[in-house]
């Protein structure tokens, strides 16, 4: 499973809010990769088509802003071998990264929300189906929360600012429209003597070798269902 589906989030965000309270950093961890094909997987054109269908910032409500993606993700992290072993797969399918592109991150007016779209290229459609397998497998949610409230759990605090802590982190598989597989995942992350609830709604679908992964951040409030549900439509047009 690679790292942009299944652990994108959590090595890829730690993000800084300023609120009246003071700076509060929230940190995102989701423990899932998308299964990867061999290495070579991607061609120029492949990545051409996987761009097209991108969020774009003219998808967003008005107001909104859009900065260049930034990816701390790759390698491996702590845990592959246990998530594995819960889900019922192979570590090499959790560990393994295949190419991908990314949009801007979209962010609104008053800084609460976020979108992320990421789109990974798989060796097959074979590969692309055992990824989506494995996402919307029903362990999937309970393993992910395990794993995220011991081994990522002390790493997101050991990055943090001292005396950051966070609470129990939720994961469930959300209601999502058809063809898609979706989660939810809660955070409460205080520091500074300011406490805001991290919200992420992750939306998984595939189509022929691309694998679409939509990330849903509410920093604060949950993210609006109604939009994300547009913005999904929007994207599966596209690939």
């Amino acid at each position: 499973m690679a790292q942009d589906w299944m652990v994108a989030p959590m090595n890829r965000y730690s993000r800084v809010l300023t609120t009246r309270g003071g700076a509060l950093v929230l940190a995102a961890g989701l423990l899932l990769g998308a299964v990867a094909g061999a290495a070579g997987a991607s061609t120029a054109s492949a990545k051409a088509q996987a761009n097209k269908t991108l969020l774009l910032l003219t998808d967003m409500p008005k107001g909104w802003t859009a900065v260049k993606h930034t990816n701390g993700g790759g390698g491996n992290f702590p845990g592959a071998k246990q998530l594995a072993g819960c889900i019922g797969v192979a570590s090499s399918l959790i560990t393994s990264n295949p190419p991908s592109v990314n949009s801007p991150n979209f962010t609104s007016k008053d800084q609460t929300l976020e979108v992320d779209d990421n789109v990974s290229i798989f060796h097959s459609t074979k590969v692309a189906h055992a990824q989506y397998a494995a996402i919307s497998n029903a362990k999937t949610p309970a393993c992910m929360a395990t794993l995220m409230n011991t081994t990522f759990k002390t790493q997101i605090v050991s990055g943090a600012p001292k005396g950051t802590t966070v609470g129990t982190i939720t994961v469930v598989h959300a209601a999502s429209q058809k063809g898609t597989s979706a989660f939810a995942i809660g955070a409460p992350v205080s520091s500074g003597g300011v406490t805001l609830k991290l919200n992420m709604i992750m939306v998984f679908f595939i189509k022929g070798q691309l694998g679409e992964q939509i990330t849903y951040y509410g920093y604060g409030p949950v993210f609006p269902a109604s939009l994300a549900a547009h913005l999904t439509s929007v994207a599966a047009g596209r690939i």
